[in-house]
């Protein structure tokens, strides 16, 4: 089956279409409603009556298959950009080639088989794993956002129900491993969305039991007995009443835990914090997963570089967790930012990684010392690793650099975040994301603003930012460019006095062609000065320095 570079369908919450990571407008709901009829089917003729049905619920009027075709063309044009190789005229209807990785629910059904598979085989450990990728997947009901469609319905509720028997798996494997109080609140909201489910309720109740209060776990038993005579009109199975007994009579055996159900080593674990779709960054994602997927000849070390704030994190976590399926025994991530490494720690690191065939996220890297106690040099793992400075001194196997976005990637990224509704203007979104220096950090805080003030327009808030007034308005919790490119100049003073009394200078009006070479470097290697400028943002925090070394200089001399 032919991949088509860069596509995915996403079925498993709302209906969403994506190239190279970047959101493909579907806006008008016939054109959702058809996408979601066909991708139920990938690869097979869906009718033109049976896309009636979908598409008109009170039956199709007489131009039914004209617009059909009209929306066919619509639906082609955002798939294909020009091409007619995906969505297929054929036999009385349309085919939708798709290859299966594309696909969103059969990634979802593949991984949910092999940590099935697992779990029935002992191995609770690789089917946690596996189950926690399928369910990272969800985000939300499937086909969320859609209007009720019978023709559908059926498909929708069969995945509905296929999520809560992956999650049934995985509360079961979790269980195995010994996480028994994390998965008490994880079976309380399943048996409240769910009472009639007798293997949602066994799972509440060997939870309780093995953290220690028998007498709620006793009681959940009540509850669900309860609730299966009043809902169903019958006893609980033997399932329930064995487990019931068991607990009353204290047997040990609820205590024991299978021989394949050890701790999970740092080699099998999931640990990649999410990450949203991005705007305009597919060409970016791609480069990253290929390069690390490269891993068979010798370890890789992709490295994402670009100004602060550009988004390195957000395309290295999206691209990881793209190629997640590659690293069998682990995805894995370390934030340098709040993590120091002893020597010690990183040898056990890297001990840990031996012979596995891992994907580890290295965020927020400053200098090659930092990085190098990290990797180790066996083939098979890759390292894809953030840093503002391409780190000239890593040996890197492939480098990607993420630049600011284009204007018009700007407003959609900001579109996305406000909703449509709230840029009733393109010139005043344009000058919007031009005071954030079109950085998606920026962009952020600002949309984070505008989502605090629902009454604020647009055109009123662009003029408060203005120099010194722009860092104040986008201190919004943790995405404040001030706080990151402060906490950067913290640690380059410690490195570097003087060449963090040169980042003053340049705040002072101090031509950047004017710096030492030497100084130069060590001011991008810390994302405070870019190839030959200084960031608007860097500018203005260089400015505040300046403008406090005045002030104390005053205060000492009166």
């Amino acid at each position: 089956m032919e991949t088509y570079e860069g596509i995915r369908y996403r079925l498993l919450g709302p209906v969403e279409l994506y190239h190279g990571g970047s959101a493909v407008d579907l806006s008008s709901t016939k054109i959702r409603l058809m996408l979601t009829a066909l991708a139920l089917a990938p690869n097979t003729v869906v009718s033109f009556a049976a896309l009636g049905e979908v598409l008109w619920e009170s039956g199709p009027p007489a131009s039914a298959r004209s617009n059909v075709r009209t929306y066919a063309t619509a639906l082609r044009r955002a798939l294909d950009h020009g091409s007619r190789n995906r969505l297929v005229s054929k036999g009385g209807g349309y085919l939708l080639a798709t290859a299966p990785e594309e696909l969103d629910v059969h990634v979802f059904g593949r991984l949910a088989e092999i940590g099935r598979r697992a779990l029935s085989d002992g191995e609770a450990a690789s089917a946690r794993t596996h189950l926690r990728q399928a369910l990272g997947l969800w985000r939300g009901h499937p086909g969320e956002g859609l209007p009720p469609r019978r023709a559908l319905s059926g498909h929708l509720d069969a995945l509905a129900e296929q999520r809560l028997l992956a999650e049934e798996d995985l509360m079961e494997a979790e269980l195995a491993v010994g996480r028994h109080a994390e998965q008490v609140g994880v079976a309380r909201r399943l048996v409240s969305d769910h009472p009639l489910r007798e293997r949602c309720w066994a799972a509440l109740m060997i939870a309780l039991y093995r953290s220690g209060d028998v007498a709620a776990a006793l009681e959940a038993f009540t509850e669900a007995r309860k609730r299966l005579v009043e809902g169903l009109g019958l006893e609980p199975g033997p399932r329930l009443q064995q487990l019931h007994a068991a607990m009353l009579n204290r047997d040990s055996a609820l205590l024991a835990q299978p021989t394949a159900t050890a701790p999970v080593s740092a080699g099998s674990r999931c640990q990649l914090p999410h990450q949203a779709p991005l705007v305009d960054r597919g060409e970016e994602v791609r480069s990253v997963v290929t390069s690390a997927c490269d891993a068979t000849t010798g370890p890789q070390v992709v490295v994402v570089h670009g100004p602060s704030g550009a988004g390195k994190s957000a395309v290295a976590l999206l691209a990881a967790h793209q190629a997640a399926w590659h690293f069998p025994d682990g995805q894995l991530y370390v934030d340098l930012a709040s993590a120091g490494l002893s020597a010690e720690t990183a040898a056990r690191w890297r001990e840990s990684l031996a012979g596995k065939r891992s994907l580890v996220v290295i965020d927020h890297c400053t200098t090659a010392a930092q990085l190098r106690p990290l990797l180790v040099s066996e083939p098979g793992c890759a390292f894809v690793v953030t840093a503002d400075s391409p780190l000239a001194a890593v040996d890197a196997t492939a480098r990607v650099a993420v630049e600011r976005l284009s204007p018009a990637a700007a407003v959609a990224m900001l579109s996305r975040l406000v909703g449509r509704a709230r840029l009733v203007s393109e010139r005043h979104a344009r000058d919007l994301v031009a005071r954030c220096d079109h950085l998606p950090l920026a962009i952020r805080a600002v949309a984070a603003v505008l989502i605090q003030s629902p009454g604020l327009r647009i055109e009123d808030l662009a003029p408060r930012l203005h120099d010194r007034d722009l860092l104040d308005e986008l201190a919004v919790d943790d995405l404040d460019p001030r706080a990151r490119l402060l906490g950067r100049y913290r640690e380059l003073t410690a490195s570097d006095p003087t060449a963090a009394t040169a980042f003053r200078h340049l705040g002072g009006g101090m031509p950047v062609a004017d710096l030492p070479p030497h100084l130069a470097r060590r001011l991008v290697e810390y994302g405070l000065l870019e190839d030959g400028r200084i960031g608007l943002f860097a500018k203005l925090v260089a400015a505040e320095l300046t403008e406090q070394d005045t002030e104390a200089n005053v205060v000492n001399v009166s």
